[in-house]
């Protein structure tokens, strides 16, 4: 009897300790979904965050402006160059030679405005004399008419003086279109402005132009990749020589999934963290696609069909690196992979993803053109 009620006692026991561990399981569980719930609604809720991250940037691509031969080639792929330093150089005898044309066609331009001056008063000379000859001609025709009235000169004699007039009125009018035509030609405000010397002005800047391209300079400040050219290479216009990558004005392309984009602003904070050093970096978005990675494809897949399966797609977003941070932290190569943190309750003030830059290495030394020039226009016009 003793052993019935001590084995009774034990159950009570047992089943005393089995409540109170599923109690225990259901606090803990009840706790933890309360510290999950408070971590997602005061922190996690704010961040949305991937590992399909690159940095890319401005790879600034140089092409050839003249055809010609490679003489000299003053870097390698990976060449670290500033913004103006000489890079390439063409074989420039030819454009050398079309410039030393142009200049002779400039004063030749030059000489034969000089000559549409003396033919206008050539032809005014002409006109003076051709005019003077019809007073002549209208003289005897008036006298030979009264003649022919008195019966004292025949019929003949009288046509004869009134072909003569009409020729010479007609002498005149000849003078006077050439005159005119002679005038229109060599009329402007001054040789500089006359239509001839202007084009062959312009075909002068154009080879003057023509032959700095032979020298190709460095567009920005940056390292040397994809170098396409040997020495004695002979390219044409607009094939591709080298670029040039400016490290400083990097981005990240995060792509989010689309679910992830609901509360995706401009101006969000990002926290990156490289994947090739480890360090981290500050961000902020300034811009998001106007399409998923699929829909700017070369081919953009069709979902008209009836086995349509649902694939979530991924939407770009740009990210800009903070100045400061990708100064302190170092710069990265193109195409490394950047884990992303961002966070959707910050707003970053004045967020702009332009970046304004230029470069134009062959701007013409118009002082120097414009003595060549004056030069040339003033030993050859008279």
């Amino acid at each position: 009897m003793s052993e019935i009620i001590n084995t009774n006692k034990s159950l009570e026991e047992n089943k005393g300790k089995a409540k109170k561990k599923i109690g225990i399981f259901i606090s803990g569980m009840i706790i933890l979904g309360v510290l999950y719930a408070l971590y997602f609604f005061l922190y996690s809720r704010n961040y949305e965050s991937t590992e399909n991250a690159y940095v890319t940037g401005n790879q600034t691509a140089v092409t050839a402006q003249i055809s010609g031969s490679v003489t000299k080639i003053n870097f390698v792929n990976t060449t670290k160059v500033k913004k103006g330093d000489l890079l390439v150089e063409f074989e420039n005898t030819d454009y050398q030679l079309a410039l030393e044309g142009a200049e002779i066609a400039l004063a030749q331009a030059v000489r034969d405005y000089s000559s549409l001056e003396t033919n206008v008063s050539q032809y005014q000379y002409s006109l003076g004399e051709s005019l003077n000859n019809l007073t002549n001609v209208k003289q005897n025709y008036e006298r030979n008419f009264k003649l022919f009235n008195s019966g004292l000169i025949s019929r003949q004699q009288m046509d004869a003086s009134t072909t003569q007039l009409k020729n010479a009125k007609l002498a005149v009018s000849q003078k006077k279109e050439a005159l005119a035509n002679a005038k229109l030609q060599a009329n402007s405000k001054d040789s500089y402005s006359h239509p001839a010397i202007q084009n062959a002005i312009l075909k002068y800047k154009q080879a003057y132009l023509n032959l700095a391209r032979t020298k190709v300079y460095a567009p920005t400040d940056g390292i040397i990749a994809k170098k396409s050219i040997s020495l004695g290479q002979k390219v044409g216009i607009g094939n591709p020589l080298f670029s040039v990558i400016d490290l400083n004005n990097e981005w990240v392309e995060v792509n989010l999934k689309e679910n992830q984009m609901k509360n995706i602003k401009i101006g969000n904070t990002v926290e990156l963290t490289s994947s090739l050093n480890k360090k981290t970096y500050e961000g902020y978005i300034v811009g998001l696609s106007a399409g998923t990675g699929n829909a700017f494809s070369l081919l953009p897949p069709q979902n008209a069909s009836g086995n349509w399966i649902k694939i979530t797609q991924r939407v770009p977003v740009r990210v800009a690196f903070d100045k400061e941070s990708l100064k302190n932290s170092g710069t990265l190569p193109l195409g490394t992979t950047m884990e992303a943190k961002i966070n959707t309750s910050i707003l970053k003030d004045k967020v702009s993803d332009i970046e304004i830059s230029s470069s134009n290495p062959y701007i013409l030394d118009t002082k120097k053109i414009q003595k060549t020039i004056d030069h040339i226009v003033k030993a050859n016009l008279y």
